[in-house]
């Protein structure tokens, strides 16, 4: 039996919970976490954490409700579909292009974000050179197909996250004085140390919070291949307790280490939290997982 499978492609065969949860997970952590939440940190300090957990609580309402539909009415063209069938064909032909727009957006930014992460490699390398190599990458997969991505999809989610455990890890070890002497930062005790920025600045990276929730409407795209369908809420809630869990924690301890006026818009938060401490190895391999 032939499979095809992408974030956001149809599938043939039958997938369990989990391995829908870890195809969530391997399509919802990239680029919107790994960079883009240093500049939300830039723009609201600590209080991005505030971000990424009304982020986090929002995503799930819209899963869950979605979960729901899935299970009791699956449609392959999932959130497009029920657009349809409830307002008629106006709403699903609008949210269908809407998501084929923002989906060729975002492709713009995660070449940019993925060039930028090479170029810690190859530094007098123009970032075009780079997006042109992804771009044409890209597009290979979709026209030449693959079988048995889901398995695949499987490893990019335990390396993502094996990747964010080792931050954990590395980070909580500087923390309490087991690394080489290194930058550290109190934590914040007063309103204005949380929201430095105040509400503007928490409204600024909100954008970036649910940015690096996106991707989970395939969650709802793939429901339709489980073989019970009855597991798409379970598979969706396990996922989002995972990304919950491992934002929050990984972030606050970023904060804890550097202050958040230190972190920078081209680089990863989690590469800079721990550039001052003696782990040469530890920028390649994040670098690399990312």
């Amino acid at each position: 039996m032939k499979k095809k499978i992408g974030c956001g492609s149809q599938v043939e065969g039958k997938l369990k919970w989990w391995q829908l949860s870890l195809i969530g997970v391997g399509c919802i952590i990239g680029t919107g976490y790994f960079l883009g939440s240093s500049i939300a940190i830039k723009a609201a300090g600590p209080a991005v954490l505030i971000a990424f957990l009304l982020a986090a609580v929002c995503t799930f309402i819209v899963f869950d409700a979605l979960a729901k539909m899935s299970a009791q009415d699956p449609q392959k063209g999932s959130f497009r579909s029920y657009a349809k069938k409830a307002y008629g064909r106006w709403a699903g032909f609008s949210s269908g292009w809407v998501y084929w727009s923002s989906e060729m957006l975002i492709m713009g930014s995660q070449l940019t974000a993925l060039s930028l992460f090479t170029r810690f490699w190859f530094d007098g390398i123009p970032l075009w050179v780079f997006a042109s190599i992804y771009a044409v990458l890209g597009i290979a997969v979709v026209l030449i197909g693959t079988k048995g991505f889901e398995r695949m999809e499987n490893v990019f989610a335990v390396t993502k996250v094996a990747a964010i455990l080792m931050f954990i890890i590395l980070a909580s070890l500087a923390l309490f004085g087991f690394l080489d002497e290194g930058a550290k930062q109190g934590v914040p005790r007063t309103i204005s140390e949380v929201f430095p920025h105040g509400f503007l600045g928490l409204w600024g990276a909100l954008l970036y919070a649910f940015y690096a929730f996106g991707g989970i409407e395939v969650m709802g795209i793939m429901t339709v291949r489980l073989e019970k369908q009855e597991d798409a809420p379970k598979a969706g809630r396990s996922m989002l307790i995972l990304l919950g869990i491992i934002y929050i924690v990984s972030l606050s301890l970023a904060i804890l280490i550097v202050p958040f006026h230190d972190f920078y818009g081209n680089q990863s938060p989690f590469i800079t939290a721990l550039e001052t401490y003696h782990l040469p190895f530890f920028p390649h391999v994040f670098n690399g997982a990312m």
